[in-house]
């Protein structure tokens, strides 16, 4: 993803998908990345969508323009999400889905999450979450009904957060695809 600050360009967010985990859901998001059918709805991509910073400058949320991450209607990959399950640590412990994430040691986890409950589930909608960056029980909260279906793990992808963080104005996804 190719991510804009003030129509400037802020540098680009790069991620290791799981398709293993979830198969249809990582390949949904990965054909709103591609804009694979803007022929059939011109809203069926991320480019040109906004992220809104949420829960300080831990996670970027962006609502895409409600098309189905998950495929037709609210479709979430049940079999795959229960094999999948992760109970988080600390007082209230929680779930989430997908990749694990050591939400205890790892201080460079940022990873790419798709809610599976609550506001956006079943849109396009989905976070960047820096967890190794985050205070203790942020940590727990960040993935909580959440599916983790990869990381963004390279320093110029971190860069570019940290200039989302910064900045004065939402950041935008310019332009988005596969790289192979």
């Amino acid at each position: 993803m190719d991510i804009e600050i003030n129509g400037d360009p802020a540098g680009r967010l790069t991620f290791t998908m799981r398709p293993d985990l979830c198969p249809r859901t990582v390949e949904n998001f990965v054909r709103l990345c591609k804009g694979s059918d803007v022929g059939v709805d011109p809203k069926l991509t991320y480019a040109g969508c906004a992220f809104e910073p949420y829960s300080g400058k831990y996670t970027y949320t962006c609502k895409g323009n409600g098309k189905h991450v998950f495929g037709a209607g609210k479709f979430v990959e049940r079999d795959a999400m229960s094999a999948t399950r992760r109970a988080t640590p600390g007082a209230g412990g929680g779930t989430y889905y997908g990749e694990e994430v050591d939400l205890l040691t790892d201080e460079r986890s940022v990873v790419l999450a798709i809610p599976i409950s609550g506001p956006g589930f079943g849109a396009s909608r989905f976070a960047v979450v820096r967890v190794g960056e985050s205070p203790g029980s942020l940590k727990q909260r960040l993935l909580a009904n959440a599916m983790v279906i990869g990381r963004c793990d390279d320093d110029a992808s971190r860069e570019t957060l940290r200039l989302m963080t910064v900045a004065d104005a939402a950041a935008t996804i310019a332009a988005c695809g596969e790289i192979a």
